[in-house]
C-alpha cells in the first residue's frame, strides 16, 4: 500500500515527533492523596481517574500499515528509549517474590530506568496494593499499544475482564467456571490507579516481572538479541518470558522465536547439538548437524533422537506440558510465583 508524502510526514511526526517534544510539557504526574474510586472489574477502564483513551492506530493514521508503524517506531527507539521526561505511561508492576535486580545481568544492554518501591512503613489505612514490592516503568503509549493486544484494548477504553475473558475463550473455550465466567481472582486484574488524563498509570501484575525488561526493549527496538542472550546464559526463564507474551497478547513474530528457541534447546537436551563450522572443516565427514552420545546410552535410541528440531513449538502446550514434567527447565532454575498472593488485595 502506498503512502503520500503527507502521509509519512505525519506519521514521522506522530505522536513522538521532535517538534512536539520542545513544546509539550512534562507529563504531571497522579497527586498522592487522590480519592478516585477504586476500578471495578466490569467497569471501563476509563472510569478510575477519567483517563482519556487513546486508539491505537489513531484516526489521523488511518490507512496506514501497522508493519509500517512499527518499522518507524523501531527507528526512531533510540530517540524515546529510557526517556521519562517524554514517557506518557506508567507502568506499576508487583514482584510478590524478589528474584534480584532486573537487567543487571545484561551490562552492555542500553540504559533503562525502573524504579523500585518496596511497600514498606506503610499506614494502616492505605490500600493493601501497596504491600508487596514493585516497580515502575515510565514508558511510550504508542510502543506498548503497538506490540501488545491487551495493553491497546486497555488504553482504548475496553474492559479488563472482558479482555481477560475474551483472551481465555479464545485459548481454552470449554474451561469457565460454573457462572459462565473465568474466575480471575481481584488482585491479578490489571486496573488503573489515579492518575491525569493524559497520563495513565496503569497496575499490571505480570507472570514473570523479572523479564519485562527485556520485552519492553523489543517492543522499541524489535531485536530478540537481549533476550535470546538471556536464555542462553540462564539469568530469565523461557516459562516466564513466554507466560509474559502470551499475557500482553504480543505478535506472532516474538512467539516463533521462543518456539524456535524451545526446539533447539529441547533438541539439545536429547544429546543432539549443530556442528560449528570450524568442527565441519576438521572433520569431512561430518554434516551440518553434529550429535554426542554418551557411552550409556543406546545407540538405536539415540539415533532416533538426533532429528533436526522442529521449526516452532506451541507456546501454550510447551507451557502446560513443562508445569507436569521432570525434564530441565529452560533458562535458569525457576521459583514458581503463586497466580494470588494474600498480601496483595485488589484496591
Amino acid at each position: 500500500m502506498s503512502l503520500d508524502n503527507n502521509k509519512v510526514e505525519e506519521l514521522k511526526n506522530y505522536p513522538l515527533g521532535e517538534d512536539q517534544l520542545s513544546s509539550q510539557p512534562k507529563m504531571p504526574r497522579c497527586r498522592p492523596g487522590s480519592s478516585s474510586p477504586p476500578l471495578k472489574p466490569s467497569d471501563p477502564i476509563s472510569t478510575a481517574s477519567l483517563f482519556t483513551p487513546r486508539a491505537f492506530p489513531p484516526p489521523s493514521l488511518s490507512g496506514v500499515p501497522v508493519d509500517y508503524i512499527m518499522d518507524q517506531l523501531h527507528t526512531l527507539a533510540s530517540q524515546y528509549w529510557d526517556k521519562p521526561d517524554t514517557a506518557d505511561c506508567t507502568l506499576v508492576i508487583p514482584v510478590p517474590h524478589a528474584r534480584g535486580k532486573a537487567g543487571f545481568a545484561f551490562p552492555d544492554m542500553p540504559a533503562f530506568s525502573m524504579s523500585s518501591e518496596s511497600g514498606l512503613g506503610r499506614r494502616v489505612t492505605e490500600p493493601a496494593l501497596n504491600s508487596v514490592p514493585r516497580i515502575s516503568l515510565k514508558l511510550h503509549v504508542d510502543y506498548l499499544s503497538a506490540h501488545s493486544t491487551f495493553l491497546r484494548g486497555l488504553f482504548s477504553g475496553a474492559s479488563t475482564l472482558d479482555l481477560i475473558s475474551s483472551a481465555a475463550l479464545s485459548e481454552a473455550p470449554s474451561r469457565p467456571s460454573p457462572s459462565g465466567q473465568f474466575s480471575v481472582p481481584e488482585n491479578r486484574l490489571p486496573r488503573l490507579m489515579p492518575c491525569s488524563p493524559d497520563h495513565p498509570i496503569l497496575f499490571l501484575p505480570i507472570p514473570d516481572p523479572s523479564s519485562i525488561h527485556l520485552l519492553v526493549h523489543w517492543m522499541y527496538f524489535g531485536s530478540t538479541s537481549y533476550i535470546e542472550d538471556g536464555l542462553n546464559n540462564g539469568s530469565v526463564e523461557w516459562e516466564g518470558i513466554a507466560r509474559n507474551v502470551e499475557y500482553l497478547g504480543l505478535p506472532a513474530e516474538i512467539k516463533v522465536f521462543l518456539g524456535r528457541w524451545y526446539a533447539s534447546w529441547l533438541h539439545a537436551q536429547r544429546g543432539g547439538r549443530y556442528g560449528s563450522d570450524e568442527e565441519e572443516e576438521d572433520d569431512d565427514e561430518a554434516d551440518t548437524e553434529t550429535v554426542y552420545y554418551s557411552d550409556d546410552d543406546d545407540q538405536s535410541d539415540d539415533a532416533e533422537d538426533s532429528s533436526p528440531a522442529p521449526a516452532s513449538v506451541d507456546l501454550n502446550a510447551a507451557i502446560a506440558a513443562d508445569d507436569t514434567d521432570d525434564a530441565p527447565k529452560r533458562g535458569r532454575t525457576r521459583t514458581t510465583r503463586p497466580l494470588s498472593t494474600s498480601s496483595a488485595s485488589s484496591i
